[in-house]
């Protein structure tokens, strides 16, 4: 047991010694070297950071976004960087019944969050991936959060996009739970709406 705990923790001391950060550059770099740390050096991504509200079609949609410093991620060929991410979770409710069409609000890991941020274009822009969970073939869509012009509190969800199918079954092919990817439940607006800080 000894040798057990001894040979663990050596194993956590190297592995955290070769996951270091190398260097600290702005979070849209392109080219850095291995091990650095993609820091939102200029405060871009706290701007999402809250709760937003909108209603279409009768659904009330509640976005909720948050802040995670220096995240590892790790690649092949003991690659890895650091990274400033932005995370987020949802709730859908039919507001003709109240009934809840889906909730991941109580979300506490980072790894159950469903929303993250892709791309910070311009300071006013997010490109912003679902990922949905193994039950659901780990269906995806893409959406963007535009800015409002005229009101610091307000953002546009648009430009709803649906995206790959069952990529992580049968070699990139298919998917056990569903025969379409129409099958799927998906529960983000798929039209343009306004959504509001709360």
């Amino acid at each position: 047991m000894k040798n057990f705990l001894i040979s663990s923790c050596l194993f956590f001391v190297t592995i955290n010694m070769s996951c270091q950060v190398t260097q600290t550059v702005p979070l849209q770099t392109i080219d850095y070297p291995n091990g650095a740390y993609l820091k939102d050096m200029q405060d871009e991504l706290s701007f999402l950071v809250g709760s937003w509200e909108g209603i279409a079609n009768q659904i009330k949609y509640t976005f909720e976004f948050t802040f995670f410093p220096q995240v590892l991620q790790t690649y092949e060929n003991d690659l890895y960087e650091y990274q400033d991410q932005l995370m987020g979770k949802f709730k859908a409710v039919n507001l003709t019944n109240n009934q809840v069409l889906y909730d991941n609000l109580n979300a506490v890991d980072m790894n159950d969050y469903r929303l993250r941020e892709l791309v910070l274009s311009w300071q006013v822009s997010f490109l912003i991936r679902f990922a949905d969970t193994e039950e659901n073939c780990y269906n995806s869509a893409n959406f963007r959060l535009v800015k409002s012009d005229f009101n610091y509190d307000q953002i546009i969800y648009k430009e709803y996009e649906l995206g790959d199918f069952g990529l992580f079954y049968e070699g990139g092919y298919g998917c056990p739970y569903y025969e379409q990817q129409s099958d799927i439940p998906m529960y983000l607006p798929t039209e343009e709406l306004i959504l509001t800080r709360q």
